[in-house]
């Protein structure tokens, strides 16, 4: 297998991503890339390490174009080159209609905005391997990419939930309550609110929109769900997702919420329910986010070990920024 060359298309990266999210993979294909990893590491000469590294790289940036979907929903997401700065355009001033005399002089309305630019962080990874332990199969390329992948994610999902619940809490009702449970006349008019600006969406972890189940008539008791009145299509969503769709017209979606290192914590909390107001253009949103290029990878080799080391990197920013009042709600869940 001579002439291999590493790039962002290539057919394998695409099967080394598929099968670090468990996705079923045709075996032939999965056999193909195997072969062309070995082939890499059989000569780690410095141009074939160098391709192994790209490998990696290209991979996690294919994971990662699906991994923070949901952001699509909360954030204001620039994507730039490197050396680039983020800008983003935040409104200070609305068009006023008046009710006036004919021939009167209109009032006017400054409509203005505002730019703000947003820095970048270093998100930075550094697998370390035994090149033996690669070469004879005891380290899983795709076993690398996905905790690579893991990693990083997990290390952005806490730069942006850090920036969101610091900001937000200055804020009170109805940007920003809580309570014990989930406390209905609190939650409703903080959804009113956000209902007038379009369609709303409540986001969350399972366990805190699972709970909205419980003030729409459905309770647990014992561990066995009493059912008070509710439609046959709720019960079904109960059973088949531990949730509800919708509550009093707003859509309801559980965030992707994984698990950090140690295999038990959940990355992001379970305890904040997120409002979002779905009339809101992009650049009305007041969390943003920007990629500052794709995944780098650099990669060495250590003489007496023999250990091969990878080391990702990239540049990262998350800010809220608010023109005038905030256009994202939360609940906490005390």
């Amino acid at each position: 297998m001579d002439n291999i060359i590493v790039k962002p298309t290539s057919g394998f990266i695409k099967v080394l991503a598929d099968q670090a999210k468990n996705k079923r993979v045709d075996s032939a294909s999965v056999e193909q890339a195997n072969q062309i990893v070995a082939e890499l590491v059989k000569n780690p000469n410095p141009e074939n390490r160098h391709q192994l590294a790209q490998t990696v790289a290209f991979a996690v940036n294919e994971l990662q174009q699906g991994e923070l979907d949901f952001l699509n929903q909360v954030a204001d997401i620039k994507n730039i080159n490197y050396g680039e700065r983020a800008a983003f355009n935040v409104k200070t001033g609305n068009i006023k209609a008046v009710l006036q005399a004919k021939g009167s002089t209109t009032p006017r309305s400054y409509v203005a905005e505002r730019q703000v630019m947003l820095e970048t962080e270093e998100i930075s990874a550094r697998p370390a391997i035994n090149i033996i332990d690669l070469r004879t199969g005891r380290v899983n390329m795709a076993d690398l990419i996905r905790e690579a992948n893991r990693e990083m994610t997990n290390m952005k999902l806490k730069k942006i939930e850090t920036v969101l619940h610091n900001a937000i809490d200055d804020y009170a009702s109805p940007f920003y309550a809580t309570g014990t449970g989930i406390v209905k006349p609190t939650l409703d008019a903080q959804l009113a609110h956000f209902a007038r600006l379009g369609r709303v969406t409540i986001l969350g972890d399972q366990a805190a929109v699972g709970q909205l189940a419980g003030i729409t008539g459905m309770a647990s008791n014992a561990g066995n769900t009493l059912i008070v009145n509710p439609s046959d299509n709720m019960i079904d969503e109960y059973n088949d997702n531990g949730m509800i769709g919708r509550y009093i017209g707003c859509d309801v979606i559980k965030m992707q919420n994984g698990l950090q290192d140690d295999g038990v914590t959940p990355t992001l909390a379970i305890d904040w329910l997120y409002i979002l107001p779905g009339g809101a253009a992009a650049d009305m949103r007041n969390l943003k986010v920007v990629n500052e290029g794709n995944v780098q990878a650099f990669e060495s080799q250590n003489i007496d070990d023999l250990v091969y080391e990878i080391r990702l990197d990239q540049w990262f920013g998350a800010g809220f920024v608010v023109g005038k009042v905030p256009t994202i709600g939360a609940y906490k869940i005390g």
